[in-house]
């Protein structure tokens, strides 16, 4: 019986102009080690280096094509030997209409890599030499009609089936309006209209820690009803920010001081999207200073 795998390897190939450029831009966005072009011969000393990293790279994202030596003739034993090796990978295969691959050709005034007198007949060429690598591949993708959302879109789901699993990295920052903006923030909400702690002078020199500032803070039932449906409106949010592509969302929550509305709001935001994002942080500008 094999060992469990501990290496994600997925492969990238298809025709050129198809977006191979694209889908790797994103698998690395996703946390892939990405590498363009590698030559068949050198997979394996890739992944025994990989292994050699203690754990470090367990995600790579390789781009074969046909200007990789060896592409063609040893594409079908390469896979054996990935198999036999207990690596998990995925081959995920692009194409597209030759009309469109020629219009993207035109646009971009790039020379086809294969020999040809005209772009058609260099992709026509090129998709008779890619028959049985696609017939091998786990997943193929036609980009004619995809916008660049639309093929990040199914490319996930490629990798990992629809919205199963969070790539989104959050940072929550709370802050007090009185010290100025945090920078970079994708989404903004002013809790200034809660109760304010900093008025009770059992409360004033405390924090958004403190059991009794959130008591205070919560009692009110706009408090409730606020928090609950900015909640709601982030769930909404992020499915959205993920299509489209997304790694990184900043939110910050802001009180007059940010000591203790702002810090109160923006733990219980942490709390409720810790276990919907790849990552969730919460930081507390000022209640550094």
């Amino acid at each position: 019986m094999g060992s469990t795998p501990t290496l994600d390897l997925i492969i990238v190939t298809g025709l050129s102009g198809a977006g191979k450029t694209k889908t790797m831009g994103y698998l690395e966005d996703l946390g892939y080690y990405a590498m363009d072009n590698l030559p068949i011969s050198l997979m394996s000393q890739l992944l025994d280096l990989t292994t050699q990293t203690e754990g470090r790279i367990s995600k790579i994202a390789v781009a074969l094509d046909v200007r990789s030596s060896g592409f063609k003739t040893q594409f079908h034993s390469m896979l054996q030997r990935l198999a036999a090796r207990d690596i998990r990978f995925r081959v995920i295969f692009l194409e597209a209409s030759s009309n469109t691959l020629v219009t993207r050709f035109s646009e971009t005034r790039r020379r086809h890599p294969l020999p040809g007198n005209t772009v058609l007949e260099s992709i026509q060429h090129e998709r008779a030499l890619l028959e049985e690598v696609r017939a091998l591949s786990t997943t193929i993708i036609d980009t004619t009609e995809l916008t660049v959302p639309a093929l990040k879109e199914r490319i996930r789901e490629a990798i990992i089936g629809p919205l199963e699993s969070p790539f989104l990295s959050i940072n929550i920052v709370s802050f007090g309006y009185k010290n100025g903006l945090p920078a970079d923030l994708d989404l903004l909400f002013d809790v200034r209209f809660l109760p304010n702690p900093y008025y009770d002078a059992h409360l004033a020199h405390k924090t958004g820690y403190d059991r009794g500032v959130i008591q205070f803070v919560l009692r009110s039932p706009v408090a409730h009803e606020f928090f609950v449906r900015t909640a709601d409106f982030v769930d909404y949010l992020l499915p959205q920010y993920e299509r489209e592509g997304k790694s990184y969302l900043t939110i910050g929550v802001g009180c007059t001081g940010g000591r203790h509305r702002s810090v109160v709001v923006a733990n219980m935001l942490y709390h409720h999207l810790r276990p919907k994002a790849k990552t969730c942080h919460v930081f507390h500008r000022d209640l550094q200073k």
